[in-house]
């Protein structure tokens, strides 16, 4: 992994309408036509920057606040006691990762690719991580099986409290991304049930993300995570009031994106840009701390079920419009997604 130095100029403070705010209740209580509309303005948002604000989602705020103090109680551990609940053996995921240093990870599309895939490069900073894969419940097809892709939670110990508001947490996202995936598909001209028809298991990760606050005199402590673009479906991103989150444009500027009180980020990654063979786009994001306080967020990456092979749909492949992307397996590519990052945690 690179160890290159970071240092990131300031971004630009624009105004919210470069990042849209969508007001999802229509969608979600709303008849055909407010749906419709609801889904014409998340249309707009993904091709224009791939990133939109979701405000009134049906997520409570008391437990999107209990998200991030149990994420702070958590970092709040000494080193070693964290380190007891990192990953144990070649490929595994879950569990607390240290700072993996300062790099940047792959271009727009770039985990499409065969180079993509297989370098080992991660985002990098000051980024401190606990991760989780989704938990499986008795009526999900894959609840009995072994096969090492279905990664067992490493929950700390002694805190009940912790792992009753992941598991909340996970049920109220699962359920949120179910209605924004019906957007989606509505947006792009698809059968409402799409894109939940490829997440009927879906290998969903979460991860609680505490970035340090900056260091004076060390290189890069400023960097929280390189530039880089998601490899998901979309992402799922609760920020705290810090800030820190920014955005590139598809004109190459930097612009911030601000906390908004009660709101989701959402972005689109490689998985639905390939999907649409381009016409939403997965975009360049990165954290810088820029206030000397620290920061935490708590993030759900929405990818497809392991048997999925990802390709562009019939409909965005045109002679105007070749396909952009060659197809590939799930299973394989969240099975070297795993092993990228134990890798980067230990070399």
């Amino acid at each position: 992994m690179s160890t290159l130095a970071l240092h990131y100029d300031s971004a630009e403070q624009v105004s919210l309408d470069a990042i849209p705010v969508i007001d999802f209740a229509p969608f979600l209580s709303g008849d055909a036509a407010a749906r419709a509309a609801v889904a014409a303005e998340i249309d707009t948002a993904c091709r224009r920057i791939g990133f939109f604000y979701l405000v009134n989602h049906g997520v409570p705020e008391t437990l999107r606040q209990k998200v991030l103090a149990e994420s702070r109680a958590f970092f709040a551990r000494p080193v070693a006691e964290k380190m007891m609940n990192a990953p144990l053996l070649d490929g595994q995921w879950c569990g607390y990762l240290p700072a993996r240093g300062a790099a940047e990870g792959t271009k727009p599309g770039g985990s499409l690719t065969e180079e993509g895939r297989a370098t080992k490069t991660v985002s990098g900073g000051t980024l401190e991580q606990y991760n989780m894969m989704r938990v499986r419940f008795a009526d999900d097809p894959n609840y009995a099986s072994a096969d090492p892709i279905y990664q067992g939670n490493r929950w700390p110990a002694g805190a009940p409290d912790f792992v009753e508001t992941m598991v909340v947490n996970q049920r109220a996202l699962l359920s949120l991304s179910a209605e924004l995936m019906r957007a989606f598909a509505i947006a792009l001209g698809l059968d409402e049930e799409h894109f939940t028809a490829l997440h009927h298991s879906p290998l969903a990760t979460f991860g609680l993300n505490f970035y340090p606050r900056p260091v004076e005199g060390i290189e890069s402590a400023d960097v929280g995570v390189g530039a880089h673009c998601d490899a998901s479906s979309f992402t799922v991103l609760l920020q705290d009031d810090v800030g820190g989150l920014e955005v590139q444009t598809r004109d190459g500027r930097w612009i911030a994106a601000p906390y908004v009180p009660g709101a989701y980020v959402i972005n689109i990654g490689d998985t639905m840009m390939g999907w649409t063979n381009g016409e939403f786009v997965s975009t360049l994001h990165r954290v810088v701390s820029r206030k000397p306080v620290d920061r935490f967020s708590a993030t759900m990456f929405m990818n497809p079920d392991r048997e999925v092979v990802v390709a562009p749909i019939d409909r965005f492949v045109t002679p105007d419009a070749p396909a952009r992307y060659p197809p590939f397996l799930n299973d394989d590519y969240m099975r070297g997604f795993f092993v990228k990052f134990y890798d980067s945690m230990f070399n």
